[in-house]
Formats: C-alpha cells, structure tokens, sequence
C-alpha cells in the first residue's frame, strides 16, 4: 500500500491491491472523520456562540425570545391604548408594524439578528396553528339564536350592510387595480371580489369586545349590532372563501369542484361528527356542572385540526376548517371549551400572527401623495360605506339618530378579522405589498374611531338618562299620588327586598337575613302560646327579587354567557338556584335575575335593577373570611425577609378593598334604603338562621339612625323570635356619672397634634369627593341641625311614650314589648356604646345582631373618639377587615367601632334613602 503526503491523506485514502491474477485495483476511501468538540450548552462558557443567534437544529431558543419581545411589547403598548378605550388588537397591529420593516426594521441589524428570514417559517408555523384555534373560538362565538331574537332588524341591517360596501369596495377596486396590481399575475375578478369581501366585512370578534367594554351587550344597540354582525360574519367568510377557490383553481370546473367539496365536508361536519359528538358529551356528562372530560377535549381538538387539513386540501384555506368546527360543537359547551384554551390564543397565539403581519407590513412603500391619496379614498369608502348603509337601516327600523350612529360606527369596525383577509390575501398572491400596507391602514383606522364614534353617538350619560326617565315614568303610573311619609309613631313598611348575590361564602348571610325579616313557622322563643311565630296577618308579605352579578371580562367565555337569555343564565348558574330553593323553602316569593356586566357597573346594576322593582331595601352581604394565607410548606421553614414589605394590611383580606369600594358606590347610586349584612362567620349565626335574634341599636341621632329605628321595629313586628335593646346615646359636654362609671382605658380629650396618623384614612369629617375606590366620602355636617334633632326626638316618642304605645296596634304593641329602651348621656358616645352592647350580650341568651346607622347624613361624627379608639386596640384593627381605609369608609365610625370591638354575630348597617327616594350625592 502505497500513502500520498500528509495533507493528501486528511482528505482521502488511496490504495492498491494486488490480486492472485496478476490484476491492478485502484480505489479511493473516504475520508477519515475530524475530531469535533460539541457547541457548548451553557452561555457561561466561553466559547458559546451568541445565545440569540438563530440555530436551525435548536430553533426554540430564538423562538423565546421572539415571543418574549411580542408579546410584551404589544402588552406595553395597550397598557396605554387601553386608556382610550381601544381593543387589545390595535395594539397587537402596532406593536407587529412596529417590529417589521416600518420602524425597528430600520434599525441596523434588526430584523437580521432578532427575525432572521429562516426563523420566520417557525413563527409561521405556530402562528397558523394560532390562527386555526382562534377562527375555531370565533366560530363558537356565532349564536344564530341572537340572530332570530332579532330577525328583521338583524336581516336588513346585515345584508344592506355589506351590498353597499361590497358593491363600493368593487367600485374602488378599478383604480387600485390598474394603478397598483400587476394584471398579468391577478385577474381583476379575482381581485374585485376579494377587495368587495375585504370592505364590507366587520371584525365581529372585536365587535363584541368593544360592546363589552361600553357596557352595550345588554342594551338594544348592542344586542341589534352583534345580531347584524353575526349574519355579515357569515356572508364575509363565504366570500372569503369564494375568493380563494378563485385563486387557487386553474379553471370554472375547478371552482365548482372546490365549492361542491366545501359543501360537502360542511354537511358531513353538521349531520354526522356533531351528533357523534353530542352523543360521546351524554355519555361522559359532558353537558353537566364539571365540564367535558379530557376525552372530549381530545375529540374537539382532532375534529378542528383534521377540519382544518381537510379545507386546505379543498384549496380553500385550514382556517375555515376550524371556523366550520366551532359552529357544530353544542352550546353547552361552548363556555367551557372556550375557558380551557382562550388564554394560550389571546397572551400568545395572536400577538404572533400580528407580528408576522407586521413583518410583511413596510408603511414605508406609502411614499409618495398619489399612494396616500388612494389610501385616504380607500379608508373613507370603507368606513362611509358601513356607517351610511347600516346607520340608515337602522333609522328606518325606527332607531333615534343617536342609536343609528351608535349601529354605524359599530358595524364599521374592521379589526382583526380584515387583517386575517389581508394576510390570505398576501399570501394568495392577490395583494401585492404596497396595497397590503394600504389597506393595512384603512384597517387600523376604521377600528381605532370606532369606541370614539360609538361614545359620541351613544354616551352612557345618555343610556342613564333614559333609563331613569322610563323608571320615573313607570313608577308615577304604578303610585298615581305617593304620600309613603309614614306618621310618627308609626312603620313605614319594607316588604321588598333586592338581595346582591355574588359569592357562594355570602349565602350564610342572606339565609340569616332572610330568617329575621320573615318569621319561621316554629321557633322557640319561651313564649306564650297566643304569641305565634309567624308572620302577623296584617303585615305586608315580604317578597325578594335577587340579583345575582356576575364579572363580564374580555374573555370570550364571558360573552358567550353574557349573550344567553336570562332565563337560561338563571337556569345554569349553581348559587342563584340554590338560593332560589332556600328562599322558596322559607316560604318567600321571589325572583332571581342575573346580570352580566364588567365589576366598575356592578354599583349601577344594582341601582338599576332596584328601581325597577321599586325595592324599599337592596341588602348586600359580606362574609368575613378568615385572611391567613397558606404560604406552603417551604415558606413555612425559609422565612422571606421581603414578605412583609409585599403583604400589607393582610388582615383585610383578598379583595376587601375592592369590595368595599362595590359597597361604597352602592350606597351612593342606590335610589332606596341600602343595608350591608356583615357575617362575622362564628357559630351564633346558626341560632341567627333559626330565626331567633337579639338586636343591639345605639341610637345616635340622623336620618340613618331613625330608619333603623323604623326597621327593629318591623323586624320585630315580623318576627317574635326577635327581640331588642335600644339606646338612646346623647352626646354631652363634659363627662357624666355614666362615663365615670365605665371604665376606659383612654381619654378622649386630647388635642390635635395627638391625633393618631389613621385620622387620614378615616371618613373625613365635612369632606366630599371622589374617592380612590371611585365611590364619594361620607359626609357629616359640622352640627346635626335643630330640624334633625327634633325629628330624632320625634321617632322616638312615638314609639316608646307610653301615651303613645297605648294607640298601637296589637301587633305593633307586642313588638315593642320585646324591645327595651333606655336613654343615656356621654361624653364618650362610641365607648359608650361598647360598653352597652356588651351588656345586652352577657343578658341575652340569643346571639347577637348590632344594628347601626352609617350616619352619611345630618349625624355628629365621632371621628376623634374612633381615631383613639382604633388606637388603643390597633391589635385587633390589624388583624380584621378594618385594617383598610376603604371598608372603614364604607361602614361609618361607629359601626367601625362594633367591627373591632369583636361583639355580635352579624353587623348590619343601614344608610336611608334621600329626600324623595332619591340618594344625595354625599354618599
């Protein structure tokens, strides 16, 4: 064997072989493989290559990173956009332009090194599949039931609104066709119907985020608007579709084939797989309160992605495979489908679909006053097309100018949806990039004036006013002369109640209100046997229309609940049908609505709705839970020195300030009497739901405290497991025998360097505005007024003088037999107080009620007092929900008073309705 130099043999190997005969072989073997040392996997070592260099056997590490940098930014931008009150995709639209060649794109080795052109396809990939999950979300979306409930406005306003858009988009198509499309690639039919479908198609998913965002998917606009937009929904896709089988097919027979295919894996889908899937949904309980099981989401999941193969290989697109398969999954459970794979399509999913719009996008080809001027002609066709055609129908349907303005702006909205058209378009070959940019605008402008146009047009001051008007008016018909100023001495009745239902952990405290305002059949008071326990004859049959609120986010799980009828909202939800059968069970009639609005309307839904029913008292409960948090096993042997500093007040709670603030804002926009049931949660409350209870009320003075004199008073006229102890607490200048006798362990005469920092974060004396919470401060004048002071003495004397108990009723009369009275005067009212419920707990053997007025209104403060107070026993402020400034806002001082001190078994705090019904705005 014979071996070439060195350098030779590195490359290859020659040798020569002699055989027996005498012949000569000559081959050449391959070269001997080079020692490599494998790429380092640690940044930390030195000869790491670049960590965001692109590696096509390890794209995902790039991948990170690019989702990383989309997915903030376009949540950055709407952090700001959002203060418009734009929808999430405008800023996922910018923040892809952004990113593409139209500005970062400049930037010197931008788009090289963080969106290299071979990682594209990978953010491609995941992108589409993306985009097939979210067109198979938009199609669970249609609710063809929507669109009968509103048939003939629904038909009209949808079909004239995309043949006048479509039939003008057609019109502006000749110009931008012969300017800017190269003819010998797309035929001008093509090109016609795909700009026709383009310009009259409504973005219906943004469509009903914005309706959710005004608070319109309750109100006749937006219920006509999302009937109208599901039917152009519909329409727009066909097209769609038509224009891509244009596209794609090489001749008319082509087409046919294509649409006849279409139509037939459309029937297979709606006559075969879904009740194939109906079926497999029975069988596992899909249909129940759990949900579809693992298996069902698994079949869901193949028919949307085998639909979507099938599409394409149709040579219509993968996306309306998943369209076709969200329309066939039943309606029951679309919610829950929808809740288990929305989030991954919103925070991921999409804002990668922009950006590879936004890649494709360069603003920059609009360079030159010919280009932007056919711009310009595009958007106002676009926009004008929509909002004459559908604002007029709806005018002739018999809308005000208001409504049709509101129904024009709406129906003009592009948004997401025109964007998905524009990228089929682009990758269809029928736009080219400078008309894509061009229409790309248009698209971005029409949704970016939509939310401003429909506030213009459709104000909510506007919506409330009308409200109120029609309220007004249906309560003049129904009283003719309204003359409810009870006379001294006697009850003005409260037999209806509105009932909040928002939380399974509230249901204690309703159940135990609904034992003391209506007696049960039996309880055992010791009493008589001519004292019956229930409900005097005489006395008007209490009666409770509930209202259960249930939080409208932007979710699209949250919309397709919020667009079901009442009654089948009601049907579905587990806490108003268990407090429906526990009332019913009382005996009490009722009624259960259900109200899907976003948390700030909550306050408002609750006013509205008790106007409606022409409530006497709305009663909002709230359960006090216990705060302690599990911080877990770990965290319970290695301490975090920083948990301090990211826990305060966590004697409030989760969520105590927020709720506090609901209750606050209830009490100002309520038109009626508004009582907050505090549960302590402890176990006197069972006693409380037998029925039996001994209520505890410190009479202060103000309109509060005499509608919660009126109140005991029926209460215990209701109910004879009912009984009472009521103070007269009058407030004196200089301390009494009283206050000598009790004993406190602080002085309340201190002056005003002294007072304690907490005096900043209580109700503000003579103060008023908006607070933090969004709710107004109480206000309590400097001096009550001789006006109340009289009226205070008033209720009082004609309930406990003996000349005027004798004039009672029989049953009034036995009320007040089980109600105790006493006056006392103090230097200290609030300690005072204390100190008598106190004694009314150690004698009564039922548990304990503390009733108090929230004193919003012609009542002295005690803000010194409770300041010291609070101080003293800072303890016990920081372990409970007085810890926040919101809930000490929210009740008064002294039912703060009660609160810390720790006495009774519920707490229940009233604030009156204003002169004529109406609330003041010192709420």
């Amino acid at each position: 064997m014979s071996l070439s130099a060195s350098k030779t043999v590195a490359a290859k190997v020659t040798a020569t072989i002699v055989g027996n005969a005498g012949a000569i072989l000559t081959t050449s073997l391959p070269p001997a493989p080079t020692a490599t040392k494998a790429a380092a996997a640690s940044i930390l070592d030195p000869s790491h290559p670049d960590p965001t260099k692109f590696d096509s056997t390890n794209p995902l590490i790039l991948f990170i990173l690019q989702a990383t940098l989309i997915v903030f930014f376009s949540r950055f931008l709407h952090f700001f956009l959002a203060r418009l009150r734009q929808p999430r995709v405008i800023s996922e639209v910018i923040a892809g332009i952004l990113i593409g060649p139209s500005a970062f794109g400049r930037i010197p080795g931008f788009t090289s090194h963080m969106f290299p052109t071979a990682s594209v396809p990978y953010i491609n990939l995941v992108a589409n599949i993306g985009l097939t999950l979210f067109l198979f979300l938009v199609g669970m979306e249609v609710d063809f039931s929507v669109f009968r409930r509103n048939y003939k406005a629904s038909v009209l306003i949808s079909s004239i609104g995309i043949v006048v858009p479509f039939a003008l988009g057609a019109a502006v198509s000749i110009g931008v066709y012969h300017k800017f499309v190269d003819e010998s690639k797309v035929k001008f039919g093509t090109f016609l119907l795909f700009i026709g479908t383009a310009n009259g198609i409504t973005a219906f998913p943004v469509l009903a985020r914005i309706l959710t965002e005004l608070q319109l998917l309750g109100d006749h606009v937006g219920v006509t608007v999302l009937s109208a937009g599901v039917g152009n929904d519909v329409i727009g896709w066909i097209l769609l579709a038509l224009a891509i089988a244009l596209t794609n097919a090489s001749s008319g027979i082509i087409v046919l084939y294509i649409i006849l295919c279409a139509i037939g894996w459309i029937l297979l889908l709606w006559f075969i797989v879904r009740p194939l899937l109906v079926w497999g949904c029975r069988r596992t309980g899909a249909f129940g309160s759990h949900g579809p099981s693992q298996g069902v989401m698994c079949a869901v999941v193949f028919i949307v992605f085998i639909s979507a193969w099938v599409t394409d290989r149709i040579g219509i697109h993968a996306i309306f495979g998943g369209f076709l398969a969200g329309l066939i999954i039943p309606t029951p459970i679309r919610a829950p489908i929808t809740e288990k794979i929305e989030d991954l399509v919103a925070v991921l999913f999409l804002p990668l679909y922009f950006a590879l719009s936004g890649l494709k996008t360069d603003l920059g080809l609009l360079r030159d006053g010919s280009i932007w001027g056919w711009t310009i002609c595009v958007i106002i066709v676009a926009f004008a097309s929509k909002f004459i055609s559908c604002g007029g129908v709806a005018k002739l349907t018999g809308m005000n100018w208001r409504e049709s303005g509101a129904v024009g702006s709406l129906m003009a909205c592009k948004g997401l949806v025109e964007l998905i058209v524009l990228n089929i378009g682009l990758s269809a070959g029928i736009l080219n990039n400078q008309v894509f940019a061009m229409f790309v605008t248009m698209a971005l402008v029409t949704t970016f004036v939509t939310t401003p146009l429909t506030i213009a047009f459709y104000p909510l001051q506007y919506r409330q006013s009308r409200a109120l008007q029609a309220a007004t008016k249906a309560s003049s018909n129904n009283n003719g002369s309204d003359s409810d100023a009870p006379a001294p001495g006697s009850i003005r009745t409260i037999s209806r109640y509105a009932f909040v239902l928002q939380q399974f952990e509230h249901l204690p405290a309703l159940f135990a209100f609904c034992k003391l305002v209506k007696a049960p059949e039996l309880v055992d008071t010791q009493s008589s046997e001519n004292e019956k326990t229930s409900e005097t004859p005489s006395a008007t049959p209490v009666s409770i229309d509930a209202l259960r609120l249930v939080e409208l986010t932007d979710r699209t799980s949250a919309i397709l609940k919020a667009s079901d009828s009442q009654e089948t909202l009601v049907a579905a939800d587990s806490l108003s049908q268990v407090f429906k059968t526990y009332v019913q069970g009382a005996g009490i009639d009722s009624t259960t609505a259900l109200e899907v609005v976003g948390q700030d309307q909550f306050s408002t839904a609750v006013a509205t709705h008790a106007s409606e029913h022409e409530t006497d008292l709305v009663v909002v409960p709230w359960a006090v839970q216990n705060a302690k948090v599990d911080a877990g096993v770990i965290a319970q042997y290695i301490p975090n020195p920083l948990e301090g500093f990211f826990r305060r007040n966590t004697g409030a709670g989760e969520g105590t300030a927020s709720y506090a603030a609901f209750v606050r804002r209830v009490f100002a926009d309520a038109s009626c009497d508004v009582g907050l049931f505090l549960d302590r949660g402890n176990t006197a409350n069972t006693a409380v739901i037998s029925g039996r209870a001994h209520i505890f009320f410190a009479f202060h003075g103000g309109t509060d405290d005499r509608a919660c004199l009126n109140f005991i008073v029926q209460l215990a006229r209701r109910n004879p497991g009912v009984s009472a102890t009521i103070v007269r607490v009058t407030p004196a200048a200089e301390p009494t025998p009283q206050d000598t006798a009790l004993a406190t362990k602080q002085s309340t005469r201190f002056s005003d360097d002294e007072s304690p920092m907490i005096f900043s974060q209580l109700t503000i004396h003579g103060g008023s505005g908006p607070s933090a919470g969004g709710a107004i401060d109480t206000v309590y004048p400097t001096e009550p007024g001789l006006a109340s002071e009289t009226a205070d003495s008033v209720a009082i004397a004609g309930f406990f003088e003996t000349a005027s108990m004798t004039a009672h009723r029989p049953e009034v009369a036995a009320a007040l037999s089980r109600i105790a009275f006493s006056e006392i005067s103090s230097h200290q009212p609030l300690h005072m107080s204390i100190a008598q419920a106190e004694v009314a707990s150690k004698a009564s053997k039922a548990p304990l009620v503390l009733v108090a007025g929230r004193g919003r209104r012609d009542a002295k403060s005690h803000q010194r007092e409770l300041g010291a107070f609070l101080r003293d026993n800072m303890e016990q402020v920081q372990a409970s929900i007085a810890n926040s400034s919101e809930v000490r806002k929210s009740l008064g001082d002294v039912a703060v008073a009660y609160l810390v001190s720790g006495l009774g078994s519920s707490l229940f705090v009233l604030a009156a309705a204003g002169p004529a019904g109406t609330k003041s705005k010192d709420a």
